[in-house]
């Protein structure tokens, strides 16, 4: 039996998705194709656009085979938690042999010896970030000359413009950056799972433009307002979905099963008001960010508005988003620490399977150093201290998305994995 991974958020599914599983299945000869996937917050720093059972469902009508949720602490953290998370989940499943992921960049090796030079952070490399942070430069442009510096020194040939330019979209991309990540996060824990890159195909991640292989974010703000008020997608987004997958996307914004702004808007400066003299308990959030947002919350209107209030140069407004989740979701520094000393403190919570699965589920069963919870109830019998307060906490996160999204209290323990 032969197994691929792929780490992944499907917000929405589109065909880009279907592509990447269809090709990695190809590629590895694999049997079954398991997906972590983000659950109820993604990493950009947002609620998902629809919950995670229907995105699930989604990957599985598109040749997926089982689909596990992926912790709010880390779907919800930097890319290289993002990463880490996932991958420590993969690997602890026992079962395995691949993990595919795009990438807008071909060149594997450049992005592993990326991934060695930001794992070993070697003595020239923090001397080069130290001296050009101090000459005023950014951290991340300084951190791009340090990683090109090591490279040249690796392998002089490196030193051409056309790598430089390679180089910096490898460290700038998103998708490119993420790979390196899952690289680091391989090599870090010594993983015997076998990386598989696939290039990106179709639109760029921030394009919205509309065509066959359209980015989720094009998708995203195609969404409309129909005459009765409701949201929908407009037929010009059918080409860029399965089938499926717009029908099941549309359905949900049609009932008014979405994210409600005015809620998450009053929650969040709730929340922002509750700890108004210090926020620096909370992931990600620094003295400095900690001081902006008490000196600016008398500003505060909306959650958008108040990411466009803090962003600055050296803060993107994806990272001022990820910090105002963490805020309102109450995800702390020193429990990610916990977990992260743990080896990324994981367990087994299926959001979809299809029934051809049941051998690979028997294999895990056998092979896994984590416990597949089946009903949550058991999840106390089952899992240590550490993953119960992860447990709780994704628990928390989630009736905090099921108000967002319905406006009404929604019990985890009443919902059940979608089987195929």
């Amino acid at each position: 039996m032969k197994t691929v991974g792929i780490i992944a958020e499907f917000n929405p599914f589109h065909n880009g998705h279907k592509f990447l599983i269809e090709e990695s299945k190809k590629r590895t000869g694999a049997d079954y194709c398991i997906v972590v996937m983000s659950g109820d917050f993604v990493q950009r720093g947002a609620p998902a656009i629809t919950d995670k059972f229907t995105r699930a469902k989604s990957a599985l009508s598109s040749g997926a085979d089982l689909v596990l949720e992926l912790p709010s602490y880390y779907s919800l953290g930097s890319a290289e938690y993002f990463a880490s998370g996932a991958v420590s989940l993969l690997n602890k499943l026992g079962v395995v042999d691949h993990l595919c992921f795009g990438s807008e960049s071909d060149n594997v090796d450049i992005l592993s010896d990326i991934a060695d030079i930001l794992n070993n952070e070697s003595d020239s490399f923090k001397r080069n970030i130290k001296e050009n942070t101090k000459n005023g430069i950014s951290y991340a442009s300084s951190r791009e000359n340090a990683v090109f510096s090591e490279l040249s020194a690796i392998n002089p040939a490196l030193c051409d413009s056309d790598k430089e330019d390679e180089i910096k979209k490898a460290l700038t991309l998103p998708n490119s950056i993420l790979a390196i990540e899952y690289l680091r996060a391989l090599k870090r824990s010594g993983s015997k799972i076998t990386p598989v890159m696939i290039k990106r195909i179709g639109e760029d991640y921030h394009s919205n433009e509309l065509t066959d292989y359209s980015s989720a974010t094009a998708i995203r703000n195609s969404i409309v307002k129909n005459a009765d008020g409701k949201l929908t997608l407009p037929d010009s987004v059918k080409n860029t979905m399965p089938g499926t997958s717009f029908d099941l996307l549309n359905e949900k914004l049609q009932s008014g099963e979405y994210v409600k702004e005015d809620i998450l808007n009053t929650l969040l400066y709730y929340k922002l008001l509750q700890n108004k003299d210090d926020y620096t308990a909370f992931l990600d959030v620094n003295e400095s960010l900690s001081n902006k947002i008490g000196k600016n919350i008398d500003k505060y209107e909306t959650f958008e508005g108040f990411c466009d209030i803090l962003k600055s140069k050296d803060l993107s407004y994806t990272r001022i988003s990820r910090c105002l989740m963490h805020i309102l979701l109450d995800i702390k520094a020193d429990n990610m620490l916990k977990y992260k000393d743990d080896g990324f403190t994981s367990f087994i919570r299926i959001l979809g399977q299809k029934k051809s699965s049941f051998p690979l589920l028997a294999e895990i069963g056998e092979k896994s150093e984590i416990p597949v919870i089946n009903r949550l109830k058991d999840a106390e019998k089952l899992l240590s201290p550490l993953s119960m307060q992860l447990f709780r906490e994704n628990l928390s996160s989630s009736q905090v998305y099921n108000l967002l999204c319905n406006g009404e209290r929604i019990s985890e323990f009443s919902l059940s994995p979608i089987i195929m």
